[in-house]
């Protein structure tokens, strides 16, 4: 048996080359879905089963190798060889063997990546000139060493007939979902592999092990005419121990008919350095996006009137179906954006990112295996822990409210059991009288929700305590640790009344994968057992649950542009982000850590196809991209769309140099018509506010920002400082206004105030807990000094009027800055004095009736117990 390589020049005509009676009946393999679903589009020959994906049949053949558990024993196999071996053997460098560990643990993902890929391609460790290698590389070659003869690692190498022929059954079936399945009729002892550019490894090993059996034959489209776009498949496909048979069959592919084959056609030339072959009679536009964010704003306004479409078609075909446009992006970044606006698009949400899968990630981050107790290194983790469901609450986000509520209090805390010490001396504190701390936001809950807080980390200790009982510093069982967790899903979720019940089948899912993996044999550090998390709580694939991009990569083009589209779903092919940066990523990106080109280049001299193939055609990836590019122009029969985003990563990037040589014409996006119905929002109604009574201090804000008079004076009663920042100024302020009250007609004594402030400032110091010993001095000091402003040249502090009062309790409002005040005439106007009466009759229900509550810029803003919410002033900074 051989490798056989074929190419075809069109890829609507494959079936008119000679060797298409060899192939019709064969089984075939293809890079990807979507040249599966293209050419049982084309070709009724084909259909699902018998044509299907590389990484499918690969999970059948090589099962042990691709499977979870294998995995699983390899992060740890490695994990545990880093905490035995010594790196200062391997190499000279004055590297401290912790930090070495420390780097490489913090890389195990990569590592584990590249030692696969080493065990993959065979390599002999002998063989490696460790003198042309980074310190990282040896690290890893030793570690490599240390693993060769460990089980984990071990790759299946001798494979029968029979073995590889129930593989390819077995692949067939799981393809179409049957399991009585008549493949008689493939010819099993023919392998077609499609359109592979960017070669694994594994891939290739698959080619060898098939090769002994069958009759393997790689098959890649190639134009004459366009051999220096083409010549990248050449280098790649040239290392084969086999001849390239090209077609002779030049089947005009009506190209020139078309938009997109002119320019292919175009790029082509002058790639091949024919300028004189260039056709500039049709210009080529190129639409400019300022930034990812507006090309995402950009395609969700599309998808959004496509998933309008299928509606009103009654759900006949996915919303992809019905989009004018289909999109590849040189840059998948965009999906990512994509993905918070359209979260069903994307498949099933993996358990771990799920609230309660956050609930498992913050308890192991939280646990200290050297005090055996949960050490808190970030606040979030406990909020995680309360707001997911998994501990009772009376109402869905009550706990993390008031633990948020809480969070300054207990900044000081770093473990679960001081945070309760602290959250009982609040409870003994509530409700506090003193009028000066009930604009405390920590003063504000209720004793009921600190009971609540206190009884619901009691409840995570416990639970921290029974999923780490047994653990140690080093090695942990894994097995024991997962049976936990199931454990905790099956007390704690699914006995839930109120239980979604799509969750719910998420859930039952994760308990049919941890029983899957229940037997695994694994124990190493918390740390890998943190990682094997993504392995273990993962939910099995539920039926039609999987992904649908609505921007696709490149890598996705070929299949494409095959599909067959009706008159009426006629679709333009878009490509975007045709910068240079974005179509210029080459092979550095396509190799683990620590492994670089360098590494293979000078690492050894392998005269082994795979070795040769894998490499080669990392290297020519930019070139990859630049014919998918030109193939999806070339053969598309619809129409045409160009675009780059001009600001990426902080710089500005320059559009593709094959369209600027062709002398594109960039045109910058203008955004359609604002959806006016969006700033409706912005009405807010409020329950009745007739037993409500208002004062001064109300209508003040009410004229300064009618958002703030809502949040303040409607919700809250009354201004509620929440961040550090603000409440530093309050407490500022609040000595202020004691000092002046205390020294109110007496002589101002810099030593007696100096005194008195720092009495308070030791009284007030367990209400304002975060507040360190620097803070301390500097808030005296800048108090001292504005005392001393305000007692004048006379040195004398005046008697305190019912004005002044009024003004203090101002400041304690509002923050208020005596100097504002004067310069902004304005401000006079909002900060009149004002009596109850008057607020109340200007503050009516019917002047409510019709208000909005638009938050309004002002001197202010920075000062506003509420700007976090209002963002109003974050905005301004902006412009």
């Amino acid at each position: 048996m051989a490798i056989i390589i074929y190419t075809y020049t069109n890829p609507y005509k494959i079936n008119h080359e000679k060797y298409w009676a060899l192939i019709k009946n064969a089984f075939h393999l293809c890079v990807s879905q979507t040249l599966v679903n293209g050419l049982c589009d084309q070709y009724r020959e084909f259909y699902q089963g018998k044509l299907t994906t590389v990484t499918r049949f690969i999970n059948n053949l090589f099962d042990d190798w691709e499977s979870d558990v294998i995995h699983i024993k390899q992060r740890a196999a490695m994990d545990n060889a880093i905490d035995y071996m010594d790196f200062n053997a391997l190499i000279s460098d004055d590297i401290s063997d912790s930090d070495i560990r420390t780097s490489l643990k913090r890389n195990r993902g990569y590592v584990v990546d590249s030692l696969r890929i080493m065990f993959e391609l065979g390599m002999n460790p002998q063989n490696i000139r460790t003198s042309a290698l980074t310190y990282e590389q040896k690290c890893v070659v030793g570690i490599f060493r240390e693993l060769l003869a460990n089980k984990a690692f071990e790759i299946k190498k001798e494979f029968t007939k029979e073995e590889i022929d129930d593989a390819i059954d077995k692949t067939i079936k799981d393809s179409i979902k049957k399991n009585n399945v008549d493949t008689a009729n493939i010819n099993k002892n023919t392998i077609i592999v499609h359109g592979v550019h960017q070669f694994t490894p594994i891939m290739l090993r698959m080619i060898e092990v098939l090769s002994r059996y069958k009759n393997v034959i790689l098959l890649f489209n190639y134009l004459p005419d366009y051999k220096n776009v083409y010549q990248t498949w050449v280098n790649v496909y040239s290392w084969f121990e086999s001849k390239i048979n090209y077609s002779n069959q030049n089947f005009n592919n009506e190209s020139t008919e078309f938009e997109g084959g002119v320019i292919a056609g175009n790029m082509a030339a002058m790639i091949a350095g024919s300028t004189a072959a260039v056709n500039l009679s049709n210009k080529v536009e190129v639409t400019e996006f300022d930034n990812q964010t507006e090309f995402a704003g950009y395609v969700a306004k599309r998808f959004e009137k496509a998933k309008q479409k299928r509606k009103d078609d009654n759900f006949k075909h996915p919303a992809l179906y019905y989009m004018d446009e289909q999109i590849y992006s040189a840059n998948s970044a965009v999906n990512q954006i994509l993905k918070i606006y359209f979260p069903d698009q994307f498949g099933e949400r993996d358990f771990l990112d799920y609230p309660i899968g956050h609930f498992f990630i913050s308890v192991v981050d939280m646990w200290d295996p050297e005090t055996k107790s949960m050490l808190i290194k970030d606040f979030n983790d406990v909020k995680e822990c309360l707001s997911c469901g998994i501990i009772n609450e009376t109402h869905p986000g009550e706990l993390a409210s008031t633990f948020e509520n809480c969070r300054l209090y207990l900044s000081n805390e770093t473990t679960l059991r001081g945070m309760l010490k602290k959250l009982k001396k609040l409870k003994r504190l509530l409700p506090v009288e003193d009028a000066d701390l009930k604009r405390l936001e920590y003063y504000n809950v209720t004793v009921d929700e600190t009971e609540n807080l206190i009884r619901a980390l009691r409840e995570l200790d416990e639970i921290a305590d029974q999923f780490f009982e047994d653990f140690n510093d080093t090695k942990n069982d894994f097995k024991e640790f997962y049976k936990k967790i199931a454990d905790v899903l099956v007390k704690k979720v699914l006995d839930k009344k109120d239980l979604d019940e799509d969750f719910k089948d998420i859930v039952e899912r994760v308990l049919g994968r941890l029983d899957e993996v229940k037997d695994i044999e694994a124990s190493a550090s918390l740390d890998c057992l943190k990682e094997s998390m993504q392995l273990y709580l993962q939910q099995l694939p539920a039926e039609g649950k999987g992904a649908n991009w609505i921007v696709r990569n490149f890598e996705q083009i070929d299949g494409d542009v095959l599909r067959r589209t009706s008159p009426e779903n006629a679709k333009t092919y878009h490509f975007a982000c045709l910068s240079d940066q974005d179509m210029s990523i080459t092979h550095k990106d396509e190799f683990p850590w620590p492994l670089d080109i360098a590494f293979f280049e000078l690492a050894q001299a392998p005269v082994d196809w795979k070795y040769q193939v894998y490499v080669t055609s990392r290297t020519e990836y930019k070139n990859f991209r630049r014919y998918a590019l030109i193939y999806g122009l070339e053969f598309s029969k619809s129409k045409i769309k160009l675009s780059f985003i001009k600001n990426e990563n902080s710089s500005e990037s320059d559009l593709y140099y094959l369209l600027k040589v062709l002398n594109a014409q960039v045109k910058p996006y203008i955004p359609g018509e604002v959806n006016n119905s969006r700033k409706d929002s912005a009405f807010i109604q409020i329950a009745s506010q007739k037993e409500k009574q208002f004062n001064q201090f109300d209508l003040m804000k009410y004229r300064l920002c009618h958002y703030r008079f809502l949040l303040d004076s409607v919700v809250e009663g009354h201004s509620v400082y929440k961040d550090e920042f603000l409440l530093k100024q309050y407490l500022t302020i609040v000595l202020e206004n004691r000092a002046r009250r205390y020294f109110s007609g007496k002589p101002f004594i810099k030593d007696l105030v100096s005194g008195y402030l720092n009495d308070q400032m030791e009284e007030l110091s367990t209400d304002f807990p975060f507040i360190n010993g620097l803070d301390t001095l500097d808030i005296i000091k800048t108090t001292t000094e504005y005392l001393g402003r305000y007692a004048g040249r006379r040195g004398t502090f005046s008697n305190i009027t019912t004005n002044d009062e009024d003004t203090l309790v101002e400041r304690e409002e509002f923050l208020f800055a005596p100097s504002s005040r004067k310069s902004e005439q304005s401000m006079q106007e909002i900060f009149k004095s004002s009596t109850i009466e008057e607020a109340n009759s200007e503050l009516t229900e019917e002047k409510f009736a019709d208000e909005r509550y638009r938050a309004t810029l002002n001197s202010l803003c920075n000062r506003c117990s509420d700007k976090d919410v209002c963002i109003e002033i974050y905005g301004a900074k902006k412009q």
